[in-house]
């Protein structure tokens, strides 16, 4: 695969991450609208969304459905890892570091995901910069993904959070456990796989809350349930996901 391919992912991608199997908890709710709305049919009030909050809890999967629904509509849609985009466009070569710029430029959504990683470089935070008012200036849409909110971002330039901060701010909350429970039993039963109180209260305390995750690990433990023809235990479920 050619690095370039590597390094951007072009829509549609992913066909796994959509809004409509994104799992809304209270914590999700405005920032799945805001998503939602951002790339809809009809005109939004932001041209510029950043989503932020704690690891595996749907930054990403919201990103990828931007772009999904992006392509669907005809649209142009790119997305990049902030550590992806440091090193190709920040401190990338010269001339294809111009190239993959170029490209960011002509998109009609351009989504950056885990923003802080361009803390580590000025030149990257003056690329971005760049990016933002092209596309912005000629209709198009950003929107990024962060763990932290604008104002801490370490070593963040001025100029810079203060774009973040001029569009929509959505901060995606941790998913409670009794939400996260009844995700994991609807997925169970989805495939007609029973899951005792104890296996999913292991499953709680011992795997990320992001629906992929949660979606995998039910996959898993019902292949192997079926391979060893036994019901789910704590013991087959550590083998399975090899928890120790």
């Amino acid at each position: 695969m050619p690095e370039q391919s590597q390094l951007l992912l072009n829509f549609p991608t992913r066909p796994e991450f959509d809004f409509s199997n994104f799992v809304v908890s209270d914590g999700s709710r405005f920032a799945f609208d805001a998503a939602r709305n951002f790339c809809s049919q009809s005109d939004p009030t932001f041209q510029s969304l950043f989503l932020f909050g704690q690891k595996n809890l749907g930054k990403t999967h919201l990103l990828l459905s931007i772009g999904n629904l992006a392509a669907e509509k005809g649209t142009r849609a790119l997305y990049i890892k902030g550590a992806d985009f440091c090193d190709k466009i920040g401190d990338g070569e010269p001339s294809q570091s111009q190239q993959t710029l170029k490209k960011l430029m002509e998109v009609d959504y351009f989504l950056l995901d885990d923003v802080e990683a361009l803390g580590l470089s000025i030149t990257a935070q003056e690329k971005l910069y760049h990016i933002y008012n092209t596309v912005i200036e000629k209709g198009g849409k950003v929107a990024f993904a962060s763990y932290y909110s604008p104002d801490n971002i370490k070593n963040a330039e001025n100029y810079l959070t203060s774009r973040f901060q001029w569009g929509m701010l959505a901060e995606i909350e941790p998913i409670d456990d009794t939400t996260t429970a009844k995700i994991i039993h609807k997925l169970a039963k989805d495939i007609h796989l029973s899951l005792p109180e104890n296996i999913i209260d292991f499953l709680l305390s011992r795997i990320p809350r992001d629906f992929i995750s949660l979606q995998n690990a039910v996959k898993v433990l019902n292949r192997e349930s079926y391979v060893q023809k036994k019901k789910v235990t704590l013991p087959l479920l550590k083998k399975a996901l090899k928890i120790p």
